[in-house]
């Protein structure tokens, strides 16, 4: 206060009231920083105490995660494990169904063959024993049952020895049951 100009000049009664107004303000001014300073205080630990919160949720979170990816990799690796198994007996079936072709390359074509041969037996038979009063289809339906047993018994002799033209016989079984078929549809006046 000293060296504000005139201050010295000033009676002592004047000086003393001045000093005292100063301090006064500068007590004021400090007491309103300490408050800013306790409120910024409360501010900051309410953030530390919610970032400290959110930290122990996420640390669970995580926790939590990293059980069920151990939980998933046990489980991947006993499913890989298992595919591996899998694919092993994939692998030993085909070579085996690839040594019985190989065995016996018209079983399959034969069993078709043979299916078919029965149907057409069944159904001519049948046709034969509900035709025998009907003189005028007879004839015909006699004839297509004739041909269509010829030609199963020619595909039944061809697969019983195992000649390389299995799929001809194949189609000629498939005619003979179509000859069949078309028979039991004249029997029955659809055509």
């Amino acid at each position: 206060m000293r060296k504000i100009p005139g201050y010295t000049k000033q009676n002592a009664d004047y000086q003393t009231i001045m000093m005292e107004l100063n301090i006064t303000d500068d007590y004021f001014k400090a007491m309103e920083r300490a408050e800013g300073m306790e409120r910024q205080k409360n501010e900051l630990e309410k953030e530390t105490y919610s970032l400290k919160h959110e930290l122990v949720s996420t640390q669970m979170k995580l926790e939590a995660v990293l059980k069920d990816l151990e939980e998933r990799q046990r489980e991947l690796d006993k499913l890989t494990r298992r595919c591996g198994g899998l694919e092993g007996e994939l692998k030993e079936v085909r070579q085996q169904l690839k040594n019985r072709n190989e065995r016996e390359p018209s079983a399959s074509s034969s069993r078709v063959q043979i299916k078919a041969t029965e149907e057409i037996t069944e159904t001519l038979e049948t046709e034969h024993q509900e035709n025998q009063g009907e003189e005028s289809q007879g004839t015909s339906l006699q004839a297509e049952a004739d041909t269509a047993r010829e030609a199963a018994a020619t595909a039944e002799s061809r697969t019983l020895q195992d000649e390389p033209g299995a799929e001809a016989t194949e189609e000629l079984a498939q005619k003979a049951l179509q000859a069949a078929r078309k028979a039991a549809g004249r029997k029955g006046g659809r055509r």
